[in-house]
């Protein structure tokens, strides 16, 4: 008896240990199969800045369809539209197409179904495109107006621009912003100057074409400078609200630094100099612009110059189509310091698409006792600044290459967002941009 009971006894364990395994081989078995399943919006929530991962394509500009100097911004319901213009440095460039994608307020991946934000196809091809003329340096120039007959945007909100190859649709090449906004509400704005550093905002949000269980909660307002996202204007206080009015006017709580004036440069022509350069070359085969050295601008008074806030305009002489007769050419730039800032320094603007990395990072000659950088640039009229930030900081700042001065004119634009709890999207119910001299 005790010989056929340890018989059964190990005659259970085994059955028991077998059925483990098939539970195992089970759960591994549906684990694996879940991983190989292909996951919707799967972009990283924090992956929405402006990128461009091919070093062959230069020149992104996006903006309001006949204003190249315009935020992009259109508005909801309306039949107004964006440009987007690129270049690819090659006489075949390939094909290209894009898609949008829908995001939070604060710039995260909306991982809804684009069903929800677009009507129609949300994978367009770009169709007009055209080697340049007559140019040192061949490229291929595309173009493209969105939303179009293919597709249209049925929400307002923040929107990512992706743009990639025909047959690699899952690897981005490059990444712009945009929104579309509403007109539910009033937004009112002053700008103070309370000392010679400072700019101040004062701002009023009529909420009362809006029926809101939590304005305070569901109302999220952003505020950026120089159509730069880089630049945001921080909020340093609750605002307050009072007969369905947001206000958010006390001292110092919208408030930034003046800054200073963009730089600018010519390079339109390759026949003249013009104010800001000091002599041009013809190394066979290209063009190559000398800037005139630069200067600290911390402690110099202001100076009122006429900018573009940061941004550029292609042109050259007698064009027919200036976007495929600009050539590109090479700017050598120069900033003078005695000795090292102690800080990374930076070309910075829309030339350099807002960016802090190696492609406009400027490196220190102590020979001669400046900051080096050359950029390859479309011809054209340009802005820029010299942008510093410590190695283990994200902010930038301007106060020691260019100063800070309240009398700067700048422009700010300031975003209000609906954002409720029931709703899918966090939509732009309202924009206003304002210029510190009421330009």
């Amino acid at each position: 008896m005790g010989h056929l009971s340890n018989s059964r006894s190990n005659t259970l364990y085994i059955r028991f240990i077998h059925l483990i395994n098939c539970y195992i081989v089970i759960l591994l078995t549906i684990f694996l199969v879940i991983c190989s399943l292909p996951i919707c919006n799967a972009q990283p929530n924090d992956n929405t800045n402006e990128i461009c991962k091919d070093e062959n394509i230069h020149t992104i500009m996006l903006y309001k369809t006949g204003n190249e100097m315009s935020f992009p911004i259109i508005k909801y319901g309306e039949s107004e539209t964006l440009e987007l213009r690129f270049d690819y440095l090659d006489v075949n460039g390939g094909n290209y197409s894009y898609s949008f994608s829908n995001c939070t307020y604060d710039w995260k991946i909306n991982t809804i179904s684009d069903q929800y934000y677009i009507e129609g196809f949300n994978d367009i091809q770009i169709n007009d495109f055209r080697s340049s003329v007559s140019t040192t340096r061949l490229y291929t120039h595309y173009s493209a107006i969105l939303p179009n007959e293919e597709t249209s945007i049925v929400s307002s909100g923040n929107y990512l621009l992706k743009v990639y190859r025909n047959e690699e649709p899952d690897k981005i090449i490059f990444t712009k912003r945009f929104c579309v906004a509403e007109n539910l509400i009033d937004i009112n704005t002053k700008v103070y100057l309370p000392d010679d550093i400072t700019q101040e905002l004062q701002i009023q949000i009529n909420l009362k074409n809006l029926h809101l269980t939590n304005p305070m909660a569901e109302v999220k307002v952003v505020i950026i400078k120089n159509y730069d996202w880089n630049n945001q204007v921080k909020i340093k206080s609750s605002p307050l609200l009072r007969d369905k009015t947001i206000y958010l006017d006390m001292p110092n709580q919208v408030a930034s630094s003046g800054g200073n004036e963009f730089r600018i440069f010519n390079i339109k022509s390759t026949s003249y100099e013009s104010e800001r350069i000091g002599y041009i070359e013809f190394q066979n085969p290209y063009y190559h612009f000398f800037l005139k050295p630069d200067k600290l601008k911390q402690f110099t008074p202001y100076f009122n110059s006429q900018d573009f806030n940061g941004h550029y305009y292609i042109e050259i002489p007698k064009a027919y189509n200036r976007h495929e007769e600009a050539d590109y050419v090479f700017v050598h730039f120069t900033l003078e310091s005695q000795q090292p800032i102690g800080s990374d320094v930076y070309i910075y603007g829309a030339l350099t698409d807002f960016r802090t990395d190696g492609s406009n990072f400027m490196t220190y000659n102590p020979q001669k006792s400046i900051y080096e950088k050359t950029l390859l640039l479309k011809q054209g009229i340009y802005n820029y600044m010299y942008a510093t930030k410590d190695f283990d900081k994200k902010n930038i700042d301007f106060s020691i290459t260019e100063g800070n001065l309240s009398e700067t004119e700048n422009d700010y634009i300031i975003l209000v967002y609906l954002c409720k709890v029931d709703s899918e999207i966090d939509r732009l119910i309202g924009h206003k941009i304002i210029n510190t001299r009421g330009q």
